[in-house]
């Protein structure tokens, strides 16, 4: 007999396994080696602080942070070179609590993501507060992907919906929640605002609507502020599952209160998030008429919008690999058999979707990949011309777990009951066996390869990362090796533990109490 997975031990167990592997990642990363991790750090810094941009210097806006912080921009002697580790680095001199003035290139974002995960340099020192600011980014960012189990575990139809997160869950989505990063905020927050809506839609109930929404908000909130194209994503999110349930389903949704409260809220959330636009381009716009500093200037810039879009376009398999993984600062990709497994993943679901998917659960299928390819060259085309080519695969990364998730839960709606249910399908049961073997070989392979390069250096023997390592991560190698397989296999065993168990609404069903899962309007 079948037993239950609560939907409580799913979220607290994703979270748990989550955490693991993203601290991993905050202790095998050097500090300062995430995308542009030093400015982020030193606004993080400042921000929380009370400078929320600083005056404009020569290459950034300037702040005063703890010594401690500025000092992650000096470590950069192995960027860009493999074979190099990050032993060559200078270390921090004294405490490191002295306070220093500096410039970060990101002073003029959003002080949301910062403000959140700047406060551990105010109570610790040193490699302490960094390691702090990283680890609070890492839980956040944690708890956001494991609302998406959480709610996952309290659909009948999960297994293929379960399956459909461990894909849209790439290497780099798990890298980027370990370092201090704004994306780590918008991808998690996106993919759970996108979880919540699907809820609403495709299963609705009064009893779990309030408890949706609030995870819907609070997520919402908390990616809007990450970046400048983040409630794009956010309203993407929402909007998209919407196309499930048609105009007569849509009213039907918006006649009910905490639907409308919610709304209301996010209206004026967003409002704020917009807001920060323009006045980030006002004081950078300011800064450039009475500042004799030099702006950082990108490829291409004054380019065509046309010549922006076609050349995403010929940029797709360089940023799809990249959303994969390529870690440090884009000069550490992820193994091939890493991109081939994930591919192969992505592809599968992808071609089921083409041929099982029909009405409007084709539509939103379309849709989810029209997003994904064409999204993001709009983006770029509308920015090229006067601000140059900025894109780097990781952007994109809202859309492509979208597209993932997406597709896996219309495919458990199309897949017939008989294949969908676990207790009728060995084969199944086989089929998510595999997929979770190749997530944890694929995603530790990565793990492992990066760590090897930064402790000894790509073209050292492996060995050496355990027992001569030029750089450290705090607690060794095999902790972090350990930390990151362990999370890695706790959140395939919550996959398969949702794919056998039995679901916890069963027995409402049998006192007649059973609710409609199908949008009304399909």
């Amino acid at each position: 007999m079948r037993k239950r997975f609560s939907p409580r031990v799913a979220f607290f167990t994703a979270w748990i396994a989550l955490s693991l592997m993203s601290i991993a990642w905050a202790f095998a990363s050097p500090l300062g080696s995430g995308p542009d991790e030093p400015a982020h750090l030193i606004k993080a810094a400042s921000v929380v602080r009370g400078e929320l941009v600083g005056p404009q210097g020569d290459t950034g806006n300037i702040v005063d942070v703890p010594a401690a912080v500025a000092w992650t921009a000096t470590q950069d002697c192995y960027r860009f070179d493999l074979n190099q580790d990050a032993g060559c680095a200078p270390a921090l001199e004294g405490s490191g609590s002295e306070t220093v003035t500096t410039e970060t290139s990101a002073g003029y974002n959003n002080p949301v993501y910062y403000a959140v995960v700047g406060w551990p340099t105010l109570l610790l020192t040193g490699e302490a507060g960094l390691y702090g600011m990283r680890i609070v980014s890492t839980i956040i960012s944690s708890a956001m992907l494991a609302c998406a189990f959480l709610l996952v575990a309290g659909w009948r139809r999960r297994s293929v919906p379960a399956v459909g997160l461990l894909v849209a869950l790439t290497p780099m989505v798990i890298y980027v929640n370990g370092v201090v990063n704004p994306s780590a905020f918008e991808i998690s927050g996106s993919l759970a605002v996108f979880a919540a809506m699907l809820s609403i839609v495709l299963h609705p109930s009064r009893e779990l609507l309030a408890g949706r929404l609030t995870i819907l908000v609070v997520t919402a909130a908390l990616a809007m502020g990450a970046r400048t194209v983040s409630p794009l994503w956010v309203a993407l999110a929402i909007a998209l599952p919407l196309l499930l349930l048609g105009w007569r389903g849509v009213v039907q949704l918006l006649h009910q209160r905490a639907v409308i409260v919610s709304t209301a809220v996010l209206a004026v959330l967003a409002v704020a998030a917009l807001a920060w636009n323009p006045i980030s381009t006002r004081l950078a716009t300011d800064a450039r008429t009475t500042s004799t500093g030099g702006f950082e200037v990108f490829p291409d810039v004054g380019s065509s919008p046309l010549f922006g879009f076609m050349k995403m376009i010929t940029l797709s398999v360089t940023n799809g690999n990249d959303m994969i993984g390529n870690f440090g600062w884009m000069d550490t990709p992820v193994p091939d058999t890493t991109v081939v497994v994930w591919t192969v993943l992505l592809g599968a679901v992808v071609l089921a979707a083409v041929y099982l998917l029909r009405r409007r659960y084709a539509i939103f299928g379309i849709a989810l990949v029209l997003s994904f390819f064409l999204v993001p060259p709009l983006i770029q085309a509308a920015f090229i011309t006067t601000g140059g080519y900025i894109w780097q695969g990781r952007y994109g990364l809202p859309t492509l777990t979208m597209l993932a998730f997406g597709l896996a839960v219309v495919l458990a709606c199309a897949i017939p009951r008989r294949v969908a249910s676990p207790a009728t399908s060995v084969g199944g049961t086989r089929v998510v066996a595999v997929i979770a073997a190749a997530f944890i070989y694929a995603q530790s392979y990565a793990f492992a390869s990066a760590l090897h390069r930064f402790t000894v250096g790509s073209a050292t023997a492996w060995k050496q990362m355990i027992t001569q390592p030029a750089w450290s991560p705090p607690g060794g190698a095999i902790l972090s090796l350990g930390a990151f397989g362990l999370g890695a296999v706790l959140l395939t065993l919550i996959v398969m533990s949702l794919h056998l168990s039995k679901n916890p609404f069963d027995q409402d069903e049998k006192e007649g109490h059973r609710e409609d899962l199908t949008p009304r309007a399909v």
